[in-house]
């Protein structure tokens, strides 16, 4: 009997191996997908003149190859999430990175600024999948307990996205021409596809294909006051997130005076505090509830916002201290991200793929409003009414989260 019992136990230990080994390689590949989205947005931005010369094309037509592929890469997501959740994670993923190749080949070798914007928007369309199904195989593979250290792996290459795209696109463009960023692209879907195709199998559940996805699905994700907190703040967040990149430039101007060199390094802090606060929220996570991580980093990106506002009325705002306030809003957005994505999982259970698509529509939307509300902002009482109201509507949403805001499998730590 006892030979038997630790045959059995040392039989279901190798099996869970197996399952973590299998896991791991999945995450990979769907780390892979996530992080081609971000990439792409930004990869081709340090050319953004050259392309204008190539296709002899006005600063308007220049920024829509870049809007353009924004905009359909936010409202996908109500293709993508539904999609997911009714076909299947593998059947929806892999067509988008086809899709996505394809876009990448027509941009790298069209000399027409027409078939460049349909390549463009095909990327879009093909590359949307990836975030949306990483995050719902995550929720399918990995118990509750293991899902916030896979969820910080696949945030951190979300965002080192926009780290290394502007850098590896201005060394491409600098040695050879800036198009070939797009065969780095090509050949990065190429690879993801193969590895994902060899690797991922369907993770949906038998007899969930079944299920209808209609307008009730998205009226029971957005009613449901939990869900809705965590992504009213989101879209605060990445509203005050983009606030900052957008308005460093002239801010830089209006204090500092520096370089251009100087202004693009000054872009580092943070989203590489993005990237650092994904990994340092994933391992907060077995120490702390995720609501606690949440709440504290929802007030603690405030209370940064209202200190930097503070400095500036002040005029006490030096050099250091703005590389401070961009790490420190940096890297609390990060560790809130992986609990933000796990308790979406969590909650929404049988529509995984669908509310993850509603929360990175809503990221998209802060995102895209924040520079036209910022403009508007700035234009009626300067930097003070822009960040000023960051931080009251930050303030709010910490409130919102505070008090809706739980995760069904920390319901004995909810109280903070």
């Amino acid at each position: 009997m006892l030979w038997n019992d630790q045959l059995r136990n040392f039989v279901k230990e190798m099996e869970m191996k197996d399952d973590m080994s299998s896991n791991r390689k999945i995450l990979i590949g769907l780390s892979s997908a996530a992080f081609l989205g971000p990439f792409t947005q930004t990869i081709y931005t340090p050319s953004l003149s050259e392309v204008g010369h190539f296709f002899t094309a006005n600063p308007l037509m220049v920024n829509l190859t870049i809007s353009l592929y924004t905009i359909i890469l936010a409202f996908s997501q109500f293709i993508i999430g539904p999609l997911s959740d009714k076909r299947g994670r593998r059947r929806t993923l892999l067509p988008g990175l086809l899709i996505f190749l394809i876009g990448s080949m027509i941009c790298f070798l069209t000399t027409n600024y027409t078939i460049f914007l349909i390549g463009r928007s095909l990327q879009a369309l093909g590359i949307s999948a990836g975030s949306v199904v990483a995050a719902a195989v995550i929720g399918d593979i990995y118990p509750p307990d293991k899902r916030s250290g896979a969820m910080s792996v696949y945030q951190t290459m979300i965002f080192l996205g926009p780290v290394l795209g502007p850098i590896l696109g201005s060394l491409i463009a600098a040695y050879v021409h800036w198009q070939w960023v797009f065969a780095v692209l090509s050949l990065g879907a190429l690879v993801s596809y193969i590895y994902n195709r060899l690797i991922l199998h369907e993770t949906l559940e038998e007899g969930t294909s079944s299920r209808k996805i209609t307008s009730k699905t998205f009226k029971k994700i957005l009613s449901n006051k939990a869900g809705l907190s965590i992504m009213v703040l989101a879209f605060f967040q990445f509203y005050g997130y983009y606030t900052y990149l957008v308005f460093l430039p002239s801010l830089l101007d209006h204090f500092f005076h520096v370089s251009l060199v100087m202004k693009g390094l000054l872009f580092l802090p943070l989203t590489v505090g993005i990237a650092l606060g994904t990994i340092v929220g994933g391992k907060l996570q077995v120490h702390l509830t995720r609501k606690a991580i949440m709440v504290s980093a929802s007030y603690g990106i405030g209370a940064t916002v209202l200190l930097f506002s503070l400095c500036l009325t002040l005029q006490l705002l030096t050099m250091p201290m703005l590389v401070f306030f961009l790490l420190t809003y940096g890297v609390l957005l990060g560790a809130s991200l992986p609990a933000q994505t796990t308790i979406l999982i969590n909650i929404f259970g049988e529509e995984k793929g669908t509310a993850m698509g509603v929360y990175n529509f809503i990221r998209f939307v802060g995102t895209a409003v924040a520079p036209l509300i910022g403009a508007y902002l700035y234009k009626i009482a300067g930097w003070y009414a822009l960040y000023d109201t960051l931080f009251i509507c930050l303030f709010l949403a910490g409130i919102f989260v505070h008090k809706y805001m739980f995760d069904p499998y920390e319901k004995s730590a909810q109280v903070i």
